[in-house]
């Protein structure tokens, strides 16, 4: 019987040890520092692959707990766009929206998840299917 338990409290110790490939564990920001760009006044935009690829939420101010729309405009066709929203100074899970193209613009409906923090720092970064482009821009989103 001691042997079963010491077996079970070693497989236990591994599965705790051993990275999960799926997790995406993430190094979180202790300070806001000011950004480029504020998405709760107005559309923000990145140069990505020599193209300026314009991204606007609405409405404006962003709120928590309330479905917001996400607009891109300026990308080229993408397979599979989807977006992972994840904070930058709490994380607490990812939040994914499908994208759907309507005359060269890309629409997809979130909702802001809530936190203990006046101030949610958030990232939203591009994806096709599971694949990262490379291409992501930050905002706050304020309770």
């Amino acid at each position: 019987m001691k042997k079963i338990i010491l077996i079970a409290l070693v497989l236990l110790g591994l599965f705790f040890l051993i990275p999960n490939s799926n997790s995406k564990k993430r190094e979180l920001i202790k300070e806001l520092s000011p950004l480029a760009c504020d998405l709760n006044q107005t559309e923000c935009v990145i140069n990505y692959k020599g193209k300026d690829i314009s991204f606007n939420i609405e409405p404006k101010p962003l709120k928590v707990l309330e479905e917001s729309k996400i607009i891109i405009k300026n990308l080229d066709e993408i397979k599979d766009l989807n977006a992972r929203l994840y904070g930058l100074n709490m994380y607490m899970g990812d939040i994914v929206g499908e994208f759907e193209r309507i005359d060269n613009e890309y629409l997809a409906n979130i909702v802001f998840s809530t936190c203990a923090e006046n101030t949610m720092r958030y990232r939203l970064e591009l994806f096709s299917k599971d694949k990262s482009l490379g291409l992501f821009i930050d905002f706050d989103v304020r309770r």
